[in-house]
């Protein structure tokens, strides 16, 4: 069977680019889905069943793809895909507000793991230059995974996923300034140029927000097909600009994402452009895997066994002791540092430039590939066993122990609260408004600071954090309580809350609310008292609402809906 398919694959050669193009696209999609499925039916992350279709397809095992290049080229457009939704998730005085603590993080963690690479390097007896590049490269973290990973478990706007995305946009600037440097054209010159050509770029998305964007997105609203194409046409043309100014297309996606942050659509944005990210994501990670070649074991295994703790490890943990110097809790601290515990996409393209320049062997060129390959496929586990982590580590930040805790929000009094809230956002914003005249009585938990924030400056009990997490569940008096209200939509995550709050009060009344039918079912089996299902509520209220209006009454019913939405809004915020 496979020689069928390897005949058919040697024919792609004779036909056209664009042929080619189309049968490699078949077979990455075709293959990384099977690898997906595979992965889904054994409970594991799909970014490495992505990675491992990429070896499977290509030079190392089968070779079916033959033009890797326009692969790499449709691997970089998702890169600059996942940058620009990160940029939406990013309004600029979030990044003001952390802008210190992110600088200091990144630079003072590259400069304490470049010595140390470089130490170790030089002691296993790689060139000089090997031992700079491998200083660098090693520095550097994954903004594409990371963002992927936090966009897919919907928490871009958690406290941890925005201080991680702080620490890796400045590597990614020093990224950039890297690749500058060791180019063989590089002149003083040349960089200052290049920074320039940056800071125009940026006052170009200014001052496009200051002037057009606001009237030429509310008229492109009234279309989500016009939305979604101005939105495309944006993203292109900011990748096309930065391309003319030689910047990274990748840079040009960010800023485009930065300058739309503001706008009232830019949830409506993100939701349209999602699909063509994932795919285009999709290929960057199944290229990622095609990358590797043909090596021996025998040369790389010890210097790969001693980098990958350092990646997986060292770097984690000095990026956490760097935040704990910025006064963040430990907890926060390490959730961010196991976060960034892999190579970046700039780490690949630096592999590329040493090697495309004969300065790293072939053998030092494999072992970054490795490295890469196999430090992303263990982040998504790492971020998802965070709290063993600190359970682990926390003891190692006793040496901090006289550094005051950064105080992100209000200390809140939960002795004499009766009513608990997980999450407030969207179902969860309408339930904390009918509760509104028993706020003194009600606890909100959620993941969101921004969230925490608006309620606590409307005097409401917030607590911020995982609604998972035992240090947080610790923390509140579900022994008083006597009811308790989940919005979370995760089967999993209710499952947790209604068995470790019944153990603790079994007269409580455990409302949960589910996406599925079937989960909705599986809830009731574990002890929920009621299960809100938002899909088969709205459907109700709306045939109730269709059917039972006329024309002119539905007419001014979705003008107090449009108010009552706004209000809901400010409540939070």
């Amino acid at each position: 069977m496979l020689d069928i398919v390897a005949q058919a694959i040697s024919s792609i050669g004779n036909v056209g680019t664009g042929q080619t193009l189309l049968f490699s696209l078949t077979i990455i999609i075709v293959i990384a889905a099977i690898f997906a499925f595979i992965s889904k039916a054994l409970k594991q992350e799909l970014i490495p069943a992505y990675i491992i279709s990429g070896i499977v397809i290509g030079p190392l095992v089968l070779g079916w793809i033959k033009d890797i290049s326009i692969i790499r080229s449709l691997a970089e457009i998702g890169i600059a895909f996942l940058l620009f939704t990160a940029g939406l998730e990013i309004s600029t005085s979030k990044i003001k507000d952390r802008a210190f603590p992110s600088i200091f993080t990144s630079i003072f963690g590259m400069i304490v793991i470049g010595i140390i690479t470089f130490l170790i390097a030089t002691a296993l007896h790689f060139r000089s230059i090997e031992a700079i590049y491998l200083a660098l490269i090693l520095g550097f973290s994954s903004t594409v995974l990371v963002v992927k990973i936090l966009s897919d478990r919907k928490e871009l706007n958690t406290l941890n996923a925005r201080i991680a995305i702080g620490v890796l946009l400045v590597q990614d600037i020093v990224a950039i300034i890297a690749l500058i440097l060791l180019n063989k054209t590089f002149t003083v010159s040349g960089v200052s140029v290049a920074i320039l050509q940056a800071i125009l770029l940026v006052l170009i998305a200014i001052l496009l927000n200051k002037t057009v964007l606001k009237p030429l997105f509310k008229f492109a609203s009234s279309s989500y097909e016009l939305l979604f194409l101005a939105a495309l046409a944006f993203v292109f043309f900011f990748a096309a600009l930065a391309y003319a100014l030689n910047l990274s297309i990748v840079i040009g996606a960010f800023v485009a994402g930065l300058a739309l942050s503001n706008l009232p659509y830019k949830l409506e944005i993100e939701s349209k452009i999602k699909p063509l990210r994932d795919f285009f994501t999709i290929i960057f990670f199944v290229s990622l895997g095609m990358w590797l070649t043909a090596f021996s074991l025998k040369e790389i295994w010890l210097p790969f066994v001693i980098f990958l703790a350092i990646i997986i490890l060292v770097k984690p943990l000095v990026t956490a002791f760097a935040l704990r110097i910025c006064k963040y809790k430990s907890r926060t601290s390490i959730g961010v540092g196991f976060s960034i515990g892999q190579l970046s996409e700039f780490s690949l393209v630096l592999a590329i430039l040493a090697i495309t320049t004969n300065t790293v062997s072939h053998t030092t060129f494999n072992l970054i590939i490795l490295l890469a390959i196999v430090t992303m496929a263990l982040t998504p586990y790492m971020m998802k066993i965070d709290h063993f982590l600190f359970r682990k580590y926390h003891s190692l930040f006793k040496v901090f122990k006289n550094i005051p805790e950064k105080k992100e929000f209000q200390e809140s009094k939960l002795e004499k609260k009766t009513i608990l809230l997980f999450g407030c956002h969207r179902m969860g914003s309408i339930l904390m408004k009918g509760l509104e005249k028993y706020k003194d009585k009600v606890i909100v938990v959620d993941f969101d600071p921004d969230v925490i924030h608006g309620l606590q400056k409307q005097g409401i009990s917030a607590v911020y954090g995982d609604v998972i997490s035992n240090e947080i569940l610790e923390t509140l008096p579900i022994q008083n309580l006597k009811i308790a209200i989940s919005t979370i939509p995760k089967l999993e995550d209710n499952i947790f809350l209604i068995k470790h709050i019944k153990s603790k009060n079994r007269n409580i009344f455990i409302t949960v609310s589910a996406e599925k039918i079937h989960d909705a079912i599986k809830l009731y089996e574990h002890g929920a008292d009621y299960v809100i299902v938002p899909s088969i509520i709205s459907g109700e209220n709306a045939l109730r609402n269709i059917v039972g209006m006329s024309k002119k009454q539905f007419k001014d019913y979705k003008k107090e809906q449009i108010d009552y939405l706004k209000k809901l809004h400010r409540y939070l915020y």
